[in-house]
């Protein structure tokens, strides 16, 4: 069993975080409000790009951070104590909040009386928390089944490569007729599905292999605390990152002939496409931390220590149904890029002003805290059972 280690944050892993929820709130503000005449432009389709390494980076980025923070607690996982418990509590509220932000309306008469069929077929959606929590209980279901880090590590290169091969395969399956609605739902996007398990846990899982290449360089540095092996782990990073991206232009037509079911959008191409960007996107965040350093004060890393509070708050701004107020459907996409670009700011500011103001709660003492958390609590209660219909 590996030695329990001080606990430290790791700058760049939330430097990444931060980068990709910041550029999330960007990407929902512009979809939601955009003038449709604005999509078709060149600059659209250029920023759609960018837009779209987003849910990998955010994927990648868990992986690495649940890497970092296994190796701190693995004793602890292994004798079942509780911070396993606690780990497992965090990520079942997690796959709560997910399905929480697909809820119709949140509004009880309504879920009771009038949400349709639909309304609760989209309600099993996959998107982006429920793939982490889901895939990260997977890692962790592993971890104990197997009972060594360098086994776990080991066994899901294997998976990852496997989920990435099969998931052409697996979108080729229309799994609605022969399998529960739920479950189906994250075997691919073939039925609302942003973020099934195929392709997009394999993002997660490269980021924890990340991540552990990373313990590993740091555990073979000597006196200057593993900077000079973390460096050439990250050089070499960056040339595998530059490999992956020239291999996805080669193997896609070759691919394309391959499988029976084929499109761009669930192809290894596509995969590894991304991956090599954010390979490249991680390596930039550490050279950053390393020559510039992160300021406490760090808007971005502060967004991406508070991320599940920021992604879960600014979706129920831009998308979330209140009473008769919902922001998307009152812009009704009739914003300009001017426009867009000053609410993109403004809600940024919010979720940072949200961000410090929850970093503070949490220093605060635990009865305060406690408190706070009621407090919030008893207000989503009443809203849902006595708010405006």
């Amino acid at each position: 069993m590996q030695q329990s280690v001080p606990k430290k944050r790791i700058e760049f892993i939330d430097l990444l975080r931060g980068w990709a929820v910041i550029v999330m709130i960007q990407t929902h503000v512009f979809n939601a409000t955009l003038a449709p005449a604005l999509i078709d432009t060149w600059f659209f389709q250029w920023l759609r790009f960018i837009d779209g390494l987003v849910a990998p980076s955010f994927l990648f980025a868990s992986g690495m951070a649940y890497a970092v923070t296994t190796r701190r607690k693995i004793n602890d996982y292994l004798s079942f104590g509780p911070p396993l418990y606690r780990q497992v509590g965090r990520l079942l509220f997690v796959l709560l909040v997910g399905y929480g932000l697909h809820i119709p309306k949140f509004n009880y008469y309504h879920l009771r009386y009038e949400a349709g069929p639909v309304a609760w077929q989209v309600f099993w959606q996959v998107d982006v928390l429920q793939c982490i929590a889901i895939s990260l209980l997977f890692l962790q279901g592993m971890l104990l089944l197997l009972r060594s880090e360098r086994r776990l590590y080991l066994t899901m290169i294997g998976v990852t490569v496997a989920v990435v091969i099969a998931t052409p395969l697996a979108w080729g399956v229309d799994f609605w007729g022969s399998v529960p609605v739920p479950i189906a739902s994250y075997l691919n996007g073939l039925h609302y599905s942003l973020f099934p398990l195929f392709p997009w846990s394999a993002f997660l899982f490269a980021g924890a292999l990340c991540g552990y290449f990373y313990l590993r360089a740091k555990d073979a540095g000597g006196a200057d605390g593993g900077a000079e092996s973390i460096g050439r782990m990250m050089r070499k990073t960056s040339w595998y990152a530059a490999g992956i991206i020239a291999a996805s232009f080669l193997i896609h037509p070759v691919a394309s002939m391959i499988y029976p079911f084929y499109g761009y959008w669930f192809s290894p191409s596509f995969y590894m496409l991304r991956l090599g960007l954010v390979l490249l996107l991680c390596a930039g965040m550490y050279l950053f931390e390393r020559r510039r350093g992160v300021s406490p004060r760090s808007v971005v890393s502060l967004i991406g220590r508070e991320s599940l509070l920021v992604y879960t708050v600014h979706l129920m701004i831009v998308y979330g149904k209140f009473g008769y107020f919902t922001f998307a459907d009152r812009v009704h996409r009739s914003f300009g890029y001017a426009e867009a670009a000053l609410t993109t700011v403004i809600l940024i500011g919010m979720m940072y002003a949200l961000a410090f103001a929850w970093s503070r709660v949490k220093s605060a003492p635990p009865r305060f805290k406690r408190l706070t958390e009621g407090v919030v609590l008893a207000a989503f209660v009443a809203v849902f059972f006595f708010g405006p219909q």
